[in-house]
């Protein structure tokens, strides 16, 4: 049941139906923080509360495929959507609101692309610190390989070929992280800028 938990970013905890439900909230809750860079408790509060309608919509398009459950259903959706546009509304996060004011979209743009900066900075940091780290090690090996007898290459079980192995993995599992930050972070960006 632990696995079914979430986290009401006004604080608190809530427990899902199933792993699904999880993950929709999880995302969701992300994207809104990402989008709209909501900090200040009432606005986390009011997050949760649109977080769950956003899980009773979602259950309520699960019944519409049951055709004895569709017409409650259909009218559950309406009532959830008309609340959460409130809500939204409420925080200013409805379209309409987004729209009246062209410097907020602005300022939120600048707001948006500093924040890509720096994370992009962090992961190239990272990525930095990640190469010299196999570089090191590599030329390490490389030492040992030129400078070490035959029985102390056999008791680190060093070749050539071993070398080569070990340093085609390495690279292997960093060139993973940047395809991975690229798909999940780096995307998440050029969707929003």
């Amino acid at each position: 049941m632990a696995g079914l938990v979430v986290e009401i970013p006004g604080g608190g905890q809530m427990t899902m139906s199933n792993a699904n439900e999880v993950d929709l909230w999880n995302q969701a809750a992300e994207d809104y923080i990402n989008e709209y860079g909501f900090t200040k408790v009432n606005d986390l509060k009011m997050l949760g509360v649109i977080l769950s309608y956003e899980i009773h919509i979602h259950r309520a398009q699960q019944d519409m495929a049951d055709p004895k459950k569709a017409g409650i259903a259909a009218g559950a959706i309406e009532k959830l959507t008309t609340s959460k546009l409130a809500v939204e509304k409420q925080l200013g996060i409805d379209k309409k609101s987004r729209e009246a004011g062209g410097q907020h979209d602005v300022k939120d743009y600048l707001t948006r692309l500093k924040r890509a900066a720096h994370e992009k900075g962090v992961h190239i940091s990272e990525r930095v610190k990640a190469y010299e780290g196999v570089c090191m090690e590599a030329r390490t090996k490389i030492r040992m390989l030129r400078n070490l007898d035959a029985e102390d290459l056999r008791h680190h079980s060093l070749t050539p070929e071993t070398f080569i192995g070990w340093l085609e993995t390495e690279l292997a599992k960093l060139e993973d992280k940047d395809k991975d930050w690229a798909k999940t972070k780096g995307r998440l960006w050029v969707g929003t800028l």
